[in-house]
């Protein structure tokens, strides 16, 4: 009679175990599908701002080119001390760089007359106004070396910063 007795204790045991189970597996998927639903919607944004570093990077990259060649041919002088270049859309951005310069003469170890012109890039969005110090993406600095000539001998990136 005990046996009777003790074999309907252990009735529902195996229920009790699935229904546990089937609730891990829920909640371990309920997991996983937040966690993927997040990566998607992070990827996103993510994108846009990198197309965006990038498209600033490029632009500036445009605007040293732009500021060479016209020290080069001698149609920019350092009295120019700042500058706009506007680039196409890159990467569905359209981006702005304005640009400060400094200028100075210094005499190299052979005893040439050097320009030493300084100019700081700064890309941001275009907006159509300057770019301000919250709104820049990057920053460069970049020194160019002029003969007397007012050709471009060498260029110097002193620095180049991702502010975005």
């Amino acid at each position: 009679m005990n046996e009777v007795t003790h074999r309907h204790e252990d009735r529902g045991a195996a229920l009790i175990l699935a229904v546990a189970f089937v609730v891990m597996i829920g909640t371990i998927g309920a997991g996983l599908a937040a966690l993927v639903t997040s990566s998607v919607n992070n990827r996103g944004a993510l994108e846009k701002v990198r197309d965006r570093q990038y498209a600033a990077d490029g632009a500036i990259e445009d605007a040293i080119v732009q500021v060479r060649l016209a020290a080069t041919s001698g149609s920019d002088t350092c009295a120019s001390n700042s500058g706009v270049s506007r680039t196409p859309s890159i990467n569905s951005s359209d981006i702005r760089v304005d640009w400060r310069s400094a200028c100075g003469v210094v005499r190299s170890a052979e005893g040439l007359v050097l320009v030493q012109r300084d100019v700081i890039f700064s890309a941001c969005l275009d907006t159509n106004v300057a770019c301000t110090d919250a709104s820049i993406i990057i920053r460069a600095q970049v020194n160019f070396e002029q003969a007397a000539s007012g050709a471009v001998t060498k260029t110097y990136v002193q620095s180049w910063s991702m502010n975005q």
